[in-house]
Protein backbone atom coordinates (compact mmCIF):
# COMPACT_ATOMS: atom_id res chain seq x y z
CA UNK A 1 0.00 0.00 0.00
CA UNK A 2 1.48 3.35 -1.07
CA UNK A 3 1.88 5.85 1.75
CA UNK A 4 0.29 9.03 0.46
CA UNK A 5 1.80 11.45 2.95
CA UNK A 6 5.35 10.06 2.72
CA UNK A 7 5.22 10.06 -1.10
CA UNK A 8 4.26 13.75 -1.16
CA UNK A 9 6.73 14.82 1.51
CA UNK A 10 9.71 12.95 -0.02
CA UNK A 11 8.99 14.33 -3.51
CA UNK A 12 8.80 17.89 -2.12
CA UNK A 13 12.06 17.53 -0.16
CA UNK A 14 13.87 16.06 -3.20
CA UNK A 15 13.00 19.25 -5.08
CA UNK A 16 14.24 21.45 -2.24
CA UNK A 17 10.83 23.05 -1.71
CA UNK A 18 9.17 24.26 1.47
CA UNK A 19 5.44 24.11 2.22
CA UNK A 20 5.26 27.87 1.64
CA UNK A 21 6.89 27.46 -1.79
CA UNK A 22 4.23 24.93 -2.81
CA UNK A 23 1.43 27.10 -1.41
CA UNK A 24 2.62 30.09 -3.47
CA UNK A 25 2.37 28.12 -6.74
CA UNK A 26 -0.60 25.77 -6.18
CA UNK A 27 -2.72 28.26 -4.13
CA UNK A 28 -3.59 25.41 -1.72
CA UNK A 29 -3.33 26.52 1.92
CA UNK A 30 -0.25 25.29 3.78
CA UNK A 31 -2.35 23.71 6.57
CA UNK A 32 -4.07 21.49 3.98
CA UNK A 33 -0.73 20.59 2.34
CA UNK A 34 0.68 19.62 5.76
CA UNK A 35 -2.46 17.57 6.49
CA UNK A 36 -2.02 15.65 3.19
CA UNK A 37 1.63 14.90 4.06
CA UNK A 38 0.56 13.60 7.47
CA UNK A 39 -2.36 11.52 6.11
CA UNK A 40 -4.60 13.63 8.39
CA UNK A 41 -7.52 13.96 5.98
CA UNK A 42 -9.95 15.02 8.71
CA UNK A 43 -8.45 18.55 8.59
CA UNK A 44 -9.81 19.11 5.07
CA UNK A 45 -13.46 20.13 4.50
CA UNK A 46 -14.51 16.77 3.01
CA UNK A 47 -13.60 13.88 0.66
CA UNK A 48 -14.24 15.98 -2.46
CA UNK A 49 -11.74 18.61 -1.33
CA UNK A 50 -9.23 15.91 -0.33
CA UNK A 51 -9.23 14.38 -3.83
CA UNK A 52 -9.04 17.80 -5.53
CA UNK A 53 -6.14 19.09 -3.41
CA UNK A 54 -4.35 15.72 -3.51
CA UNK A 55 -4.54 15.66 -7.32
CA UNK A 56 -3.28 19.27 -7.56
CA UNK A 57 -0.35 18.63 -5.16
CA UNK A 58 0.65 15.34 -6.84
CA UNK A 59 0.57 16.86 -10.35
CA UNK A 60 2.75 19.77 -9.16
CA UNK A 61 5.34 17.29 -7.79
CA UNK A 62 5.05 15.19 -11.02
CA UNK A 63 3.76 12.14 -9.14
CA UNK A 64 1.06 9.73 -10.33
CA UNK A 65 -1.96 11.70 -9.13
CA UNK A 66 -4.58 9.10 -10.06
CA UNK A 67 -2.71 6.35 -8.18
CA UNK A 68 -2.63 8.45 -4.99
CA UNK A 69 -6.29 9.45 -5.34
CA UNK A 70 -7.29 5.79 -5.83
CA UNK A 71 -5.24 4.85 -2.75
CA UNK A 72 -7.09 7.48 -0.70
CA UNK A 73 -10.50 6.29 -1.91
CA UNK A 74 -9.72 2.63 -1.15
CA UNK A 75 -8.37 3.10 2.37
CA UNK A 76 -9.48 6.48 3.71
CA UNK A 77 -12.65 7.78 2.05
CA UNK A 78 -15.73 7.22 4.25
CA UNK A 79 -18.13 4.58 2.96
CA UNK A 80 -21.70 5.73 2.41
CA UNK A 81 -24.70 3.48 2.17
CA UNK A 82 -27.53 5.16 0.33
CA UNK A 83 -31.00 3.93 -0.53
CA UNK A 84 -31.62 3.31 -4.23
CA UNK A 85 -33.49 6.19 -5.89
CA UNK A 86 -37.25 5.84 -5.65
CA UNK A 87 -37.21 2.82 -3.30
CA UNK A 88 -37.79 2.35 0.42
CA UNK A 89 -37.91 -0.68 2.66
CA UNK A 90 -40.86 -0.69 5.00
CA UNK A 91 -40.94 -3.39 7.67
CA UNK A 92 -44.48 -4.39 8.60
CA UNK A 93 -44.46 -3.44 12.28
CA UNK A 94 -48.14 -2.95 12.82
CA UNK A 95 -51.40 -3.47 10.97
CA UNK A 96 -52.44 -0.02 12.18
CA UNK A 97 -49.79 1.78 10.09
CA UNK A 98 -51.74 3.75 7.51
CA UNK A 99 -51.02 4.07 3.81
CA UNK A 100 -50.65 7.83 4.34
CA UNK A 101 -47.73 7.32 6.74
CA UNK A 102 -45.92 5.17 4.17
CA UNK A 103 -46.38 7.82 1.50
CA UNK A 104 -45.04 10.51 3.84
CA UNK A 105 -41.95 8.38 4.48
CA UNK A 106 -41.39 7.98 0.75
CA UNK A 107 -41.64 11.72 0.22
CA UNK A 108 -39.05 12.32 2.96
CA UNK A 109 -36.64 9.91 1.28
CA UNK A 110 -37.11 11.62 -2.09
CA UNK A 111 -36.45 15.04 -0.52
CA UNK A 112 -33.28 13.71 1.08
CA UNK A 113 -32.09 12.32 -2.23
CA UNK A 114 -32.73 15.60 -4.05
CA UNK A 115 -30.88 17.48 -1.31
CA UNK A 116 -27.88 15.12 -1.59
CA UNK A 117 -27.73 15.63 -5.36
CA UNK A 118 -27.84 19.42 -4.94
CA UNK A 119 -25.03 19.34 -2.36
CA UNK A 120 -22.93 17.18 -4.69
CA UNK A 121 -23.40 19.60 -7.60
CA UNK A 122 -22.43 22.57 -5.42
CA UNK A 123 -19.32 20.73 -4.19
CA UNK A 124 -18.22 20.02 -7.78
CA UNK A 125 -18.64 23.70 -8.69
CA UNK A 126 -16.59 24.79 -5.66
CA UNK A 127 -13.77 22.31 -6.45
CA UNK A 128 -13.68 23.38 -10.10
CA UNK A 129 -13.45 27.04 -9.05
CA UNK A 130 -10.63 26.30 -6.60
CA UNK A 131 -8.72 24.31 -9.22
CA UNK A 132 -9.11 27.15 -11.76
CA UNK A 133 -7.86 29.73 -9.27
CA UNK A 134 -4.93 27.49 -8.32
CA UNK A 135 -3.68 26.87 -11.87
CA UNK A 136 -4.57 30.05 -13.77
CA UNK A 137 -3.99 32.73 -11.14
CA UNK A 138 -1.66 35.29 -12.62
CA UNK A 139 -1.13 33.26 -15.80
CA UNK A 140 -2.25 36.16 -18.01
CA UNK A 141 -0.31 38.83 -16.12
CA UNK A 142 2.19 40.61 -18.36
CA UNK A 143 5.87 40.81 -17.36
CA UNK A 144 7.24 44.35 -17.16
CA UNK A 145 10.46 45.11 -19.07
CA UNK A 146 10.42 48.90 -19.28
CA UNK A 147 9.15 49.94 -22.73
CA UNK A 148 10.33 46.78 -24.50
CA UNK A 149 8.84 46.05 -27.93
CA UNK A 150 8.53 42.41 -29.10
CA UNK A 151 8.68 41.76 -32.92
CA UNK A 152 5.47 40.46 -34.50
CA UNK A 153 5.22 36.73 -35.30
CA UNK A 154 6.50 35.91 -38.75
CA UNK A 155 8.85 38.92 -38.99
CA UNK A 156 12.35 38.22 -40.32
CA UNK A 157 14.79 37.83 -37.44
CA UNK A 158 17.62 39.17 -39.59
CA UNK A 159 15.85 42.55 -39.84
CA UNK A 160 14.27 42.61 -36.35
CA UNK A 161 15.45 45.17 -33.85
CA UNK A 162 14.02 45.19 -30.35
CA UNK A 163 14.27 48.26 -28.15
CA UNK A 164 14.80 47.51 -24.44
CA UNK A 165 14.87 50.08 -21.64
CA UNK A 166 17.02 49.80 -18.54
CA UNK A 167 17.24 52.16 -15.59
CA UNK A 168 20.67 53.48 -14.63
CA UNK A 169 21.50 52.87 -10.95
CA UNK A 170 20.87 55.82 -8.63
CA UNK A 171 19.54 57.97 -11.48
CA UNK A 172 16.12 59.20 -12.54
CA UNK A 173 16.69 58.62 -16.28
CA UNK A 174 16.62 55.54 -18.51
CA UNK A 175 18.97 54.47 -21.28
CA UNK A 176 17.66 52.79 -24.44
CA UNK A 177 19.76 50.35 -26.52
CA UNK A 178 18.94 48.62 -29.81
CA UNK A 179 19.10 44.83 -29.51
CA UNK A 180 19.49 42.93 -32.79
CA UNK A 181 18.99 39.13 -32.47
CA UNK A 182 22.22 37.33 -33.43
CA UNK A 183 21.11 33.70 -33.06
CA UNK A 184 23.61 32.98 -30.25
CA UNK A 185 22.83 31.27 -26.94
CA UNK A 186 21.29 33.58 -24.34
CA UNK A 187 23.12 34.12 -21.06
CA UNK A 188 20.56 34.33 -18.25
CA UNK A 189 21.69 35.26 -14.72
CA UNK A 190 19.27 35.00 -11.78
CA UNK A 191 20.30 36.34 -8.38
CA UNK A 192 18.24 36.69 -5.19
CA UNK A 193 18.52 40.25 -3.94
CA UNK A 194 16.48 39.71 -0.79
CA UNK A 195 14.66 36.91 1.02
CA UNK A 196 14.32 33.70 -1.00
CA UNK A 197 12.63 32.66 -4.23
CA UNK A 198 11.38 29.32 -5.55
CA UNK A 199 11.84 28.84 -9.30
CA UNK A 200 11.99 26.31 -12.15
CA UNK A 201 14.09 26.91 -15.30
CA UNK A 202 13.72 24.82 -18.49
CA UNK A 203 15.25 24.95 -21.97
CA UNK A 204 13.13 26.45 -24.76
CA UNK A 205 9.62 25.90 -23.26
CA UNK A 206 7.69 24.49 -20.31
CA UNK A 207 8.10 21.01 -21.83
CA UNK A 208 11.87 21.41 -22.33
CA UNK A 209 14.70 19.83 -20.37
CA UNK A 210 14.77 20.92 -16.73
CA UNK A 211 17.87 22.99 -15.90
CA UNK A 212 17.00 23.91 -12.32
CA UNK A 213 14.20 23.48 -9.78
CA UNK A 214 14.49 24.65 -6.20
CA UNK A 215 14.69 27.61 -3.85
CA UNK A 216 17.43 30.25 -4.00
CA UNK A 217 18.19 32.03 -0.75
CA UNK A 218 19.51 35.57 -0.37
CA UNK A 219 22.68 36.20 -2.46
CA UNK A 220 22.14 32.87 -4.24
CA UNK A 221 22.85 33.02 -7.98
CA UNK A 222 22.30 30.78 -11.02
CA UNK A 223 23.72 31.33 -14.54
CA UNK A 224 22.36 29.62 -17.68
CA UNK A 225 23.99 29.85 -21.13
CA UNK A 226 23.12 26.58 -22.88
CA UNK A 227 20.04 27.61 -24.88
CA UNK A 228 18.72 30.33 -27.18
CA UNK A 229 15.68 30.75 -24.96
CA UNK A 230 14.41 29.62 -21.57
CA UNK A 231 11.08 29.05 -19.84
CA UNK A 232 10.92 29.78 -16.13
CA UNK A 233 8.28 29.67 -13.38
CA UNK A 234 9.00 32.15 -10.58
CA UNK A 235 7.33 32.08 -7.18
CA UNK A 236 8.47 35.55 -6.00
CA UNK A 237 9.60 37.74 -8.92
CA UNK A 238 10.29 40.86 -6.83
CA UNK A 239 13.04 38.98 -4.97
CA UNK A 240 15.06 38.34 -8.17
CA UNK A 241 17.66 40.47 -9.95
CA UNK A 242 17.63 39.33 -13.60
CA UNK A 243 20.08 40.01 -16.45
CA UNK A 244 19.77 38.81 -20.06
CA UNK A 245 23.02 38.97 -22.05
CA UNK A 246 24.33 41.51 -19.55
CA UNK A 247 21.17 43.69 -19.64
CA UNK A 248 19.21 44.16 -16.41
CA UNK A 249 15.47 43.52 -16.74
CA UNK A 250 12.61 43.77 -14.24
CA UNK A 251 9.97 41.07 -13.78
CA UNK A 252 6.38 41.79 -12.80
CA UNK A 253 5.58 41.45 -9.09
CA UNK A 254 3.11 38.62 -9.77
CA UNK A 255 4.21 34.98 -9.55
CA UNK A 256 3.91 33.08 -12.80
CA UNK A 257 5.67 31.82 -15.93
CA UNK A 258 8.02 33.79 -18.22
CA UNK A 259 9.75 33.21 -21.57
CA UNK A 260 13.33 34.49 -21.89
CA UNK A 261 14.89 35.27 -25.31
CA UNK A 262 17.73 37.52 -26.45
CA UNK A 263 15.05 40.18 -27.05
CA UNK A 264 14.08 40.18 -23.36
CA UNK A 265 11.41 38.58 -21.13
CA UNK A 266 7.68 38.25 -21.58
CA UNK A 267 4.90 36.48 -19.68
CA UNK A 268 4.31 32.89 -20.82
CA UNK A 269 0.75 31.75 -21.55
Amino acid sequence: MAEIGNSLREARIRRGLSIKDVEAVTRVRSRYLEALEQDDFSVLPGPTFVTAFLRTYANFLKLNAEELVDEYKRHHEPRRVEAEPGTIRVEPTSHSKSRGAVERQKRKVRRYQRGSILVGILAIIVVALLAWLGTDWGRHDTATIGSESIPAQGASTSLAAVSSTTTAPNAGTTTTASVVPNGQNVTLVLKVAKGSCWLVVREDSKDGAELYAGTLSQSGQKTFDSSKRYWMNVGKPDALAVTVNGRTVQLSATAGSFLVTEAGIQASQ
